[in-house]
């Protein structure tokens, strides 16, 4: 059984996309980026799993651990996302109070 490893990502990265355009967040480009940082890892995986290298066991755990890495990248730009909202309200706030001063 021969696998594209370019459609598997991309298929994967739209589920992932899919999956959290339902809590209204579009992230499909972000995961895509993540997981062709991954591709040469994946695309080991599926080929050891496939001409049986590995056990089913084995390919399990390596599934589990590839799916930490993601997550913790989406974590990662989740923390860096959030900084930077917080960083425009602080700059927002800032204007506001140097409105106030300058009218007080």
């Amino acid at each position: 059984m021969s696998l594209n490893i370019g459609s598997v990502i991309n298929n994967m990265a739209r589920s992932a996309g899919n999956s959290l355009q339902e809590d209204g967040t579009d992230m499909t480009q972000e995961v895509l980026r993540i997981l062709k940082c991954s591709e040469q890892e994946i695309s080991d995986l599926l080929n050891a799993a496939t001409s049986g290298e590995i056990s089913e066991d084995e390919f399990k755990v390596e599934v589990e651990r590839e799916k930490l890495v993601l997550e913790t990248e989406l974590i990662s730009l989740e923390i860096a996302s959030k900084a930077a909202v917080q960083q425009a309200i602080n700059a927002a706030m800032d204007t506001l109070r140097s409105a106030i001063e300058t009218a007080i």
